[in-house]
């Protein structure tokens, strides 16, 4: 049986409030239903599971608490955020409606307060400055006229920068005339670019190059060196350059989620597990010598269904991750037929490196094995040029 949750143990998870934890609402909490509503506790939650069995899991950050249900009297959400837009009245009405929930929730439980002050001050002024003839433009407070300026200069920075689009547009269309081609970023003839050797260095290897590091702040820094690359370029070397980003990002992003997975299933199992527990409390025969079966039933199906939803989470990773790959492997192919082979062996290594990580070579073959990257990384050191790591 679990123990009554002590006032000592209250005061601590009162106490992180403080803290950077972001709380999701404040309960109050009575040792018996009559008490007065001025004496029920006040306890910050992040999260509230609910088992459907005679307790109830409060959360905040990394503590947890097991009440009976029976003792959790009332509770108000706070919002997740201020809306980064606000211009009517549609627009406020949802934090109207929760700044009277929290003044009606303090007024009548005053030991809440304390724990909900702050917001309801914050809540207060963003209504105040709407009333008073504001509004809410990306996040910032402005006055109507602020507003009309800020949409005139970008309307006028728009047409200076379709101009000059335009003007860019116009003189590659000369040099194409000319029979020029663009190639990493110059203009030169068909035979000039044929003479470069594809191990050269590019602008496109150089902003893939971190990548090479093998971590994810190296991943993040080749996608935003493709990103800022990308903006500059247009026609055929802009959907080159777009292409390898999305293959970088998207590879990223479904590594990056699958090994999120790792941790929510811990999670996942342990508030399994409470089921479990519940489960086994309910067969424990009441004073009439009963158990509730209908009560274990419940909990055991919660419990299948959290594991069940957990599975299959984590095996749609999977699929996700390895569709990346594939299109990763096809994208390293292209670029080495593209005579772009840095870039090749750079995103060759990253695509073998996650799918060793994560599937059998059963599961994923790379086109592109240790052997052939190997052979592009040696001839790249045969030209004197370091070759990406």
């Amino acid at each position: 049986m679990h123990p009554l949750i002590p006032p000592a143990a209250i005061a601590v998870i009162c106490a992180l409030s403080a803290g950077n934890t972001r709380a999701a609402g404040v309960a109050v909490l009575k040792e018996q239903v009559f008490h007065n509503d001025a004496s029920a506790r006040p306890v910050v939650y992040t999260r509230i599971i609910d088992s459907n069995g005679p307790y109830l899991r409060i959360v905040h950050g990394g503590t947890k608490l097991d009440i009976l249900r029976s003792k959790l009297v009332a509770r108000v959400e706070l919002p997740d955020a201020i809306p980064a837009m606000i211009r009517e009245e549609k627009d406020i009405a949802s934090l109207r409606v929760t700044l009277a929930a929290l003044r009606e929730f303090t007024t009548r439980y005053p030991k809440s307060l304390p724990f909900l002050e702050k917001q309801t001050q914050s809540l207060a002024g963003h209504v105040a400055r709407f009333d008073a003839g504001e509004i809410r433009f990306e996040g910032t407070w402005i006055t109507r006229n602020e507003l009309a300026r800020i949409l005139d200069d970008r309307q006028r920075r728009e047409t200076e920068l379709g101009r000059a689009e335009v003007e860019k547009r116009i003189f590659e269309a000369a040099q194409r005339d000319k029979g020029l081609v663009l190639h990493d970023g110059r203009w030169m003839t068909r035979a000039e670019a044929d003479q470069v050797p594809p191990e050269a260095p590019t602008e496109l290897s150089e902003a893939i190059a971190p990548l090479g590091n093998g971590d994810l702040a190296g991943a993040r820094f080749a996608i935003g060196n493709l990103t800022d690359l990308s903006a500059r370029k247009t026609g055929a070397a802009k959907v080159r350059t777009e292409r390898l980003l999305n293959a970088v990002r998207h590879l990223t992003r479904a590594e990056s989620r699958l090994a999120s997975r790792a941790i929510a299933t811990t999670v996942e199992e342990a508030e399994a597990a409470a089921h479990d527990r519940n489960a086994k409390e309910w067969l424990k025969p009441n004073a009439f010598g009963t158990v509730n079966s209908e009560g274990v039933r419940e909990s055991r199906e919660k419990a299948a269904e959290i594991r069940r939803n957990s599975t299959e989470e984590t095996e749609q990773a999977r699929r996700d991750l390895l569709e990346q790959l594939k299109e990763a492997d096809h994208v390293t192919h292209d670029f080495y037929e593209l005579r772009e082979h840095r870039v090749a062996l750079t995103l060759g290594r990253a695509v073998s490196a996650a799918a060793l990580r994560h599937f059998t070579p059963g599961e994923f073959r790379p086109a592109f094995p240790e052997r052939s990257l190997d052979a592009i990384r040696d001839r790249i050191r045969a030209t004197k040029n370091p070759p990406p790591p």
